[in-house]
């Protein structure tokens, strides 16, 4: 008999729009098997804190409402568990990429799992696809609990701190019995980030940078992702958006007199914003004035993933913050390892060029380091 309960016709209107764009990675505190006698069942630990009981054992496939393709792929390497996912993700994120080229197959998953305006999950679709869990982020209680109503199980994410990260990439590896691949993965990172903190962690008070992380523009509104930031604690760039403004939350409009005002030495833009560039600040009449725009130092970020590939958008700050200490750095091999590891591809070096928006930040200050 299908553990999936009869759906009402009352279920339908529910958000589930997912985040962009990490506690613990002790498997011990997150995952525990049943010790029942005889049972298969595996019980995950969720963001939420809440025991999520896989009736018949590790999942063997999914659906997920996240926009994390590619980040769960890197555990699977497969598209076989992939029953459905969002079609922003794959329009936004994946087509295009460097991943796609290799498995385009990413872009024919099942999209069908929100309603037509994106905001609320097809609970019938996905009764449908009848899969083994459900990733979904726990800010979005109005969309987990009509799918826990009808008998699906779902796993909550969180999402904010370098902790969180962890976490998250934890979770979607336990519900799929890939703890060992999760491990590798982390033990992969923290080779690089241990690199990387060996030198930001003795940064002087003089050396230390900071910069401005922009998400998009509205006409003469600049929107800024403020919090501390998952990753600050890895490469030091601090961002003057949490620490200047005091914004908390990765949404925030401001106008240009305020981005004049925190003067930042770097500005990141995100490499999702694909009408922003750095040519667009060093050329705009307000924004100029900028000292990060008069010494060219504004930058379109990597089209690398936090949660998987946190590698590259390490050493790109901290490399860009303090050149000189990262001279003997290689972030073309950098690229190289990470997507071989994480995605089984040989990239090229047009795909590195891609990667790292080589196009757009040719006229930035230092990024000839990373350039063939």
């Amino acid at each position: 008999m299908s553990k999936y309960k009869l759906i009402l016709p009352s279920i339908v209107g529910i958000v589930a729009l997912s985040l962009v764009g990490c506690q613990s990675a002790d498997g011990d505190q997150k995952s525990k098997e049943s010790e029942s006698e005889g049972s298969a069942a595996v019980t995950i630990v969720d963001g939420r804190g809440k025991d999520v009981v896989l009736e018949d054992g590790y999942a063997k496939n999914f659906v997920l409402f996240p926009n994390e393709g590619t980040e769960v792929f890197s555990i699977t390497q497969s598209t076989e568990p992939f029953l459905g996912m969002r079609k922003s993700d794959q329009d936004s994120n994946i087509a295009g990429g460097v991943v796609a080229k290799y498995y385009p197959e990413l872009l024919e998953v099942n999209s069908n799992i929100v309603d037509a305006e994106g905001d609320m999950p097809n609970v019938e679709e996905v009764l449908t696809m009848a899969p083994d869990v459900v990733y979904q982020w726990k800010s979005r209680e109005a969309s987990i609990k009509p799918l826990e109503d009808v008998g699906i199980d779902v796993v909550a994410l969180n999402w904010g701190t370098y902790e969180d990260d962890i976490e998250r990439y934890t979770l979607y590896g336990k519900a799929l019995g890939m703890q060992d691949r999760v491990e590798t993965v982390f033990a992969h990172h923290d080779k690089t980030k241990q690199a990387v903190l060996k030198v930001t962690e003795n940064l002087t008070e003089e050396e230390q940078q900071n910069h401005v992380f922009v998400s998009h523009m509205n006409e003469n509104q600049i929107n800024v992702w403020g919090t501390e930031l998952p990753h600050t604690a890895v490469h030091k760039v601090e961002n003057v958006a949490y620490t200047k403004g005091n914004i908390t939350d990765t949404g925030a409009d401001i106008n240009a007199e305020t981005l004049l005002e925190w003067n930042p030495d770097m500005i990141v833009i995100g490499e999702w914003a694909s009408d922003i560039t750095p040519d667009f600040f060093y050329n705009h009449p307000v924004l100029k004035n900028l000292t990060a725009v008069k010494e060219k130092r504004v930058y379109k970020s990597p089209t690398a993933s936090l949660l998987d590939n946190p590698g590259i958008s390490w050493y790109f700050y901290a490399s860009l913050a303090n050149p000189d200490k990262f001279k003997d750095f290689d972030m073309r091999k950098q690229v190289r390892d990470d997507y071989k590891l994480l995605y089984n591809v040989d990239v090229t070096e047009e795909d590195i060029d891609k990667i790292l928006n080589v196009e757009e930040n040719k006229n930035s200050k230092y990024f000839e380091m990373f350039m063939q």
